[in-house]
């Protein structure tokens, strides 16, 4: 079996690409190369060298990193030469999908045109990775394979929650408009896989009732069992992110803005790290607060969950589910998260994980973990559980292989569901 796997998640840097969404892409590619041959096509920023050597020292890095058999591809992303009109940056996207931030640089004709190339090639299945990397697919006019699509944040949603954080009611009425042609384009998408995977069975049942979309299914992100870590005694607080993403950022500036004094006032000892990289683009960075460090990439995570006796997770925007509270599940710490955060996950209110949206409440409740042994022990052994329950890697390994081969004993999928799109970018 051949597969054809489209991403635009191209990592510059295997050893600091670990982002939720590229270890989702990574689990895909885990559990498909045990049974196929991949093709991967990246859609890359345009000053990615694209040449022959380049391709094929990349492809050497990945087949390595990855331990699998990796024929590789690189198309780069449409670039405009000058800057937008004022009309094409602010409202062509609310009449066209293939025009949107985010979709339009993988929608021009030198885009679709890789990825005819690859489909020359003849794959047996397509994995499509998140929707931008769809577009392609919904403007070929070519035959096409069984779809796999993992639309691991559903992009309306995240659209929706991320203007309420816009500061401007212009800057919001403008993203608002957005929001028709983004919908029509992610159930087109959706329609023509056949299958779709999500995060969670809420995100599932959402698009199912909600929508009435078919043929979507939950794969829940994973992660590998990691060692059961003692609880420390220090104060110490976590939050580990990926900056560049703003859900992060904003949750960063949040709890060290709002939550972090009332914890630092209760508790002079306590410490909070802020770890991920990019945290320059978090806005307290720059105001050195008492108390807060910021250690950047770090390569060790264990040795970070050792540090730390809570681990925060005050997300209020994005979409999908939080491998970072999977994660910190797994090394059995005590976790506070908002319901937004920990949206999704099958982790139970006051048994594997406290939920707080106020600020002081949130506060409060990390201060108490702070101080009692009973109840943090308590919340990371049920954590620690649950993880292994329901987020084990091989579990979710063996069910993403079940979905492939459903797939490739299916037939091809034609391109009538989807010719009302637009096809001009």
């Amino acid at each position: 079996m051949r597969l054809l796997f489209v991403s635009t998640s191209f990592p510059r840097d295997l050893r600091t690409y670990i982002t939720g969404s590229f270890q989702r892409m990574k689990m895909f590619i885990d559990a498909i190369k045990e049974i196929a041959h991949i093709d991967l096509l990246f859609y890359v920023p345009a000053d990615v060298d694209v040449s022959t050597s380049a391709i094929s020292a990349v492809e050497r890095e990945l087949c390595q990193h990855w331990g699998a058999d990796i024929r590789l591809f690189l198309c780069p992303r449409y670039k405009r030469d000058q800057l937008p009109s004022k009309w094409n940056h602010y409202f062509a996207g609310s009449m066209n999908f293939f025009r949107q931030d985010g979709h339009a640089d993988t929608s021009y004709p030198e885009q679709v045109q890789a990825f005819e190339n690859c489909l020359a090639l003849m794959p047996d299945l397509i994995f499509v990775h998140k929707l931008a990397s769809m577009c392609p697919l919904l403007l070929t006019r070519e035959t096409l394979p069984p779809i796999l699509f993992d639309l691991d944040d559903v992009e309306h949603v995240a659209l929706l929650r991320g203007i309420e954080s816009q500061w401007r009611w212009s800057s919001k009425l403008i993203q608002y408009c957005r929001f028709p042609a983004l919908l029509l384009g992610e159930r087109r998408a959706i329609r023509l896989a056949h299958r779709t995977f999500v995060c969670s069975e809420a995100d599932r049942n959402y698009l199912a009732t909600r929508w009435k979309l078919p043929r979507v299914v939950t794969i829940p992100n994973s992660v590998i069992s990691s060692k059961y870590l003692p609880l420390v005694s220090e104060p110490t607080l976590l939050f580990l992110g990926a900056y560049y993403y703003r859900p992060n950022s904003q949750a960063a500036d949040f709890l060290i803005k709002e939550i972090w004094p009332s914890i630092f006032r209760a508790n002079p000892s306590a410490r909070l790290i802020v770890a991920g990289p990019q945290p320059e683009r978090i806005d307290a960075y720059f105001n050195h607060v008492p108390g807060v460090e910021f250690p950047g990439f770090v390569d060790d995570l264990e040795d970070l969950y050792r540090r730390a006796r809570v681990v925060c997770c005050p997300i209020s925007s994005g979409s999908g589910t939080r491998i970072k509270i999977i994660e910190a599940a797994a090394h059995r710490k005590a976790i506070v998260a908002t319901r937004i955060g920990a949206e999704g996950l099958e982790f139970r209110d006051g048994h594997e994980l406290l939920l707080r949206d106020d600020p002081i409440a949130f506060a409060n409740t990390c201060v108490n973990l702070l101080a009692n042994d009973s109840i943090c022990n308590s919340l990371g052994s049920a954590a620690h559980e649950a993880a292994l329950r329901y987020y084990g890697r091989d579990k979710v390994e063996a069910l993403i292989r079940t979905h492939v081969i459903d797939a490739y004993c299916g037939g091809p999928t034609t391109l009538s569901e989807h010719l009302k799109l637009p096809r001009s970018a």
